[in-house]
């Protein structure tokens, strides 16, 4: 099983309760846990936060735009729009569906792996299957 942060924030959690230091909680996890266990400086940052107070362990809830706008509902709709219209620019794109630049070059070039060539958007990783029929994508 893999540990994730919060497994880590436990175990540190656990190590404060039995008033272990810093140092002593770092090397219990650096000899369980070597290369994944987590930094001295995260370790200290947590006991921080323990000493003024702070029982949970997971992530506080952060105002604001969410961290990526790149899911399999806005690829589709991307992948729609160039369907209807191969030469629909990053600007359609952005007014129509409402997500930055940024998130439609990612869906465009990583997601959907097309190029605009001649003002039209064409995918360049076909098969060669594909080349020959000249099948759409």
């Amino acid at each position: 099983m893999e540990l994730n942060r919060e497994h880590f924030r436990a175990i540190i959690f656990h190590n404060f309760r039995r008033r272990l230091s810093r140092q002593e909680c770092f090397d219990e996890l650096n000899s369980l846990y070597s290369d994944k266990a987590p930094s001295y400086s995260t370790v200290k940052n947590w006991y921080n936060e323990f000493n003024r107070g702070r029982c949970s362990i997971q992530d506080e809830s952060r105002a604001g735009r969410p961290k990526s706008v790149v899911v399999p509902e806005k690829i589709n709709a991307v992948r729609e729009l160039i369907k209807q219209d191969r030469h629909v620019t990053y600007r359609e794109i952005e007014a129509s569906l409402d997500i930055s630049m940024t998130s439609i070059n990612k869906i465009l070039h990583e997601h959907l792996s097309v190029k605009k060539i001649c003002s039209r958007w064409i995918p360049h990783n076909l098969t060669n299957a594909q080349k020959k029929a000249r099948v759409d994508w």
